[in-house]
């Protein structure tokens, strides 16, 4: 009897360090409504037909949104009212879907039950029958199926993701600074690299670490022949040479790694999500590492 229709998803990091739905409700029957309560759920699904998709959190409101509620007038027949509802993530639970979905777009459900007081009302606007009370449920107000289901493209993911500065469990643990300004360039390789992960390109994901790392030679030493020995002088001038290899020998790893992207002399080499995310994860690491050392 209820519709619920999803406009739009958005980072609210300002207000309610959350991302939010900015929904509405819709009472698409011949009656009048008075919503005495109603509660929202959000599940995972790995595609539209994922027999078993996955709880991840119960969605609280934004008020402001819903303040005209307050006064509990009725819905007339075929009207509206907006609403935003709050999810107040967690890294594990955003980490949850990444794991979950291996680089496809996500399916996003959102569940609820509503109580209502309402009466049927005849064509001429007059009333039939008692006030009645009843349990509901909010159908999808494009399918009229329930639960209201809905993929979230690449992009739009990877905004979200990024808005709300999440890029891996691991490195919620750590201050990711903001680099010096001669790590600028490798900073948009490899915020490149994140958005390429996110929206499942694994080969670019891997080629941009690579970049990453591949341009510390013109930007610190100002000659794009500088070695790793020479980056790693300016970087770790005074440090002990014996852990200066043990970082030179982990540069050496993980841009081995990482040119598994460039296929550009080797041949190729089939890359998943898991190879783009460990990648990755070690790349933020060691640049965050080399940026203060």
């Amino acid at each position: 009897m209820f519709n619920l229709r999803r406009d739009r998803i958005v980072a609210d990091q300002p207000r309610y360090s959350g991302i939010a739905f900015e929904c509405a409700l819709e009472n698409k029957a011949q009656r009048t409504a008075i919503v005495l309560s109603h509660e929202y759920e959000l599940w995972f699904a790995k595609d539209t037909n994922d027999p078993n998709p996955e709880f991840i959190t119960r969605l609280s409101f934004d008020l402001s949104s819903t303040s005209t509620w307050t006064d509990q007038s009725p819905f007339e027949p075929n009207r509206a009212r907006p609403m935003r509802l709050i999810w107040h993530f967690t890294a594990n639970q955003l980490q949850r879907i990444e794991d979950l979905r291996q680089g496809k777009e996500p399916w996003l459900q959102i569940r609820s039950r509503l109580i209502i007081q309402a009466r049927w009302m005849n064509a001429d606007g007059t009333f039939r029958g008692d006030p009645y009370f009843a349990e509901e449920s909010a159908f999808d107000s494009s399918t009229n199926a329930y639960p209201t289901s809905f993929k979230v493209d690449h992009e739009e993911w990877a905004k979200l993701l990024s808005d709300v500065g999440f890029s891996h469990i691991v490195l919620q643990e750590l201050t990711i600074p903001v680099f010096p300004p001669k790590f600028k360039r490798a900073q948009g390789h490899l915020k490149d690299a994140w958005d390429h992960h996110r929206a499942g390109r694994s080969e670019p994901a891997l080629s941009s670490c690579f970049k990453a790392f591949e341009c510390l030679g013109f930007e610190l030493a100002g000659n794009g022949n500088a070695t790793r020995d020479d980056v790693l002088e300016l970087l770790m001038d005074g440090k002990e040479e014996a852990k200066k290899a043990r970082v030179k020998a982990l540069w050496q790893a993980v841009g081995d790694y990482c040119h598994m992207g460039r296929h550009d002399k080797n041949a190729p080499v089939r890359l998943n999500h898991r190879d783009a995310e460990l990648a990755l994860v070690s790349a933020t690491i060691l640049l965050r590492y080399l940026a203060e050392p």
